[in-house]
């Protein structure tokens, strides 16, 4: 996974927004860089709440061929991809199976869903607006907002609560479905404090 660094909006008052504690998707991609109107999808990974694998695949870019500085933080080679299907209508067609009336859980919720299409879902939160707003709470004044946070930052916050099945789980997966998997162990423990699930960004594109 990808991060941006730049910041997000600031929460908003959640005090009466209920929770998402099951019945939910999680989906994490790799991408060939951070630029959506450039770059492309590579990998793609949903699980359910019950931590079964509904779909990891790896993706064959449209029209970049290579992409160094991605492949030096997902590991993923041209190679990797030559033989994996397309993001075509075919691949959208499962994805909206997999996700319709659900709601879906990203960690970096604003930059998957610059290239994926998610609008069949229920609706679609954020993992990190929530941790980076009610726990970390890192203020930048250049942005006048919190900081986002890495994966790696909210689960190292929980790894504490790692159970043997978390632990098989991490140790058989990797890239985004490893991704996948650590996300859903961070919404889970943000739920099981009591934090609420914040905003639906599918909203954003009403």
């Amino acid at each position: 996974m990808l991060h941006d660094q730049h910041i997000q909006t600031k929460g908003k008052r959640k005090d009466t927004i209920p929770q998402i504690k099951k019945d939910f998707i999680v989906l994490d991609t790799e991408t060939t860089g951070l630029d959506a109107g450039v770059d492309e999808a590579l990998q793609l990974s949903i699980i359910n709440d019950d931590r079964e694998i509904l779909l990891s695949t790896y993706i064959k870019p449209k029209f970049r061929k290579t992409w160094p500085e991605a492949m030096a933080v997902n590991g993923i080679t041209p190679e990797m991809v030559e033989d994996a299907p397309v993001y075509d209508f075919a691949m959208q067609d499962m994805i909206n199976d997999l996700i319709e009336d659900k709601n879906v859980i990203i960690y970096n919720a604003p930059f998957d869903m610059a290239y994926l299409d998610l609008t069949n879902a229920k609706g679609v939160y954020c993992a990190m607006n929530v941790f980076s707003t009610e726990i970390k709470k890192e203020w930048n004044d250049k942005y006048n907002n919190y900081k986002w946070q890495r994966l790696s930052t909210a689960f190292n916050h929980f790894i504490d609560k790692l159970t043997l099945e978390d632990k098989i789980l991490l140790d058989n997966a990797h890239d985004s479905l490893s991704d996948s998997f650590m996300t859903l162990f961070v919404w889970q423990k943000l739920m099981a404090e009591g934090f609420h699930k914040g905003k639906n960004y599918l909203a954003d594109l009403d």
